[in-house]
């Protein structure tokens, strides 16, 4: 099989545990380039948060299109031109909200805009904002009058799994909810996942899903991990995942799994 687009999960897979890209994977997309395959991330994290990354990459200038939100808005990375949005309806996010109150002091917000809100300022929160070098804002979610793009929790594993066992029974048919990392708990619209991102990206680049190779670590990656030609799941990834993949890397984020990826299959 000629592989024509790869798309990779960012933190636990294409970035080390430093938040930094290996060299391995920066000689990677390097080779891709040179093949002609196309490379794009599809992450969690907004795509402000992204941009850097991508310049990093020297991807700039190329006509690329990313993944950010974990699916929810597919973009062009040189104007971050919306192609795709799909948002989480206003009064659902009002009701999840209200159901994790009791859990959670931080909860967090995405806008339709894309910019994050809290109901207050804490320690947390101002270092995940400063970090994601985000639009941010202070303002009580009862006054968000959009749709929303996604709800974020972030504390200690044991907290947000409280919130996890407690939202399982609400949440079906309302939104998705996955753990992006052991500290992250999302909840995002029904249909805005990676794997249904990837096949709107490929289908916009007129490439057939099966010449497509998704790579990933998480819960968040397990649709485009079963959407891809090729699910490739890194050796760091949760166990429960390389079930869903084709192939397992034997390095892991912090050796640079990606040139595996490319060294195997492309």
């Amino acid at each position: 099989m000629a592989y024509k687009l790869v798309v990779s999960d960012l933190d636990g897979t294409f970035l080390n545990d430093k938040s930094e890209i290996p060299e391995k994977n920066l000689e990677a997309v390097r080779l891709m380039n040179e093949r002609g395959v196309i490379f794009a991330l599809a992450s969690g994290r907004s795509y402000h948060s992204l941009d850097k990354f991508y310049d990093a990459l020297a991807l700039k200038g190329r006509g690329i299109c990313g993944i950010a939100f974990n699916g929810a808005v597919t973009y062009e990375i040189d104007t971050l031109r919306q192609l795709k949005k799909v948002l989480l309806n206003n009064a659902d996010m009002r009701r999840l909200v209200g159901e994790m109150r009791p859990f959670l002091k931080d909860i967090y917000v995405y806008d339709a805009d894309g910019t994050l809100y809290c109901e207050h300022e804490t320690e947390l929160y101002s270092g995940y904002y400063t970090r994601s070098r985000v639009p941010h804002g202070i303002k009580r979610f009862d006054d968000i009058e959009t749709d929303v793009i996604k709800i974020l929790l972030i504390e200690d594993n044991a907290v947000v799994t409280k919130a996890y066992e407690h939202m399982k029974a609400i949440v079906p048919g309302v939104c998705n909810m996955f753990f992006s990392s052991k500290r992250m708990l999302e909840f995002t619209e029904p249909s805005a996942t990676k794997g249904n991102a990837l096949r709107f990206l490929s289908g916009q680049l007129n490439i057939d899903i099966s010449e497509t190779i998704a790579v990933g670590d998480n819960f968040n990656d397990e649709s485009m991990i079963r959407a891809a030609g090729l699910g490739v799941v890194t050796a760091n990834a949760e166990e429960d995942m390389k079930s869903y993949a084709g192939y397992v890397t034997q390095s892991d984020n912090n050796a640079g799994a990606l040139m595996e990826v490319a060294e195997m299959f492309l």
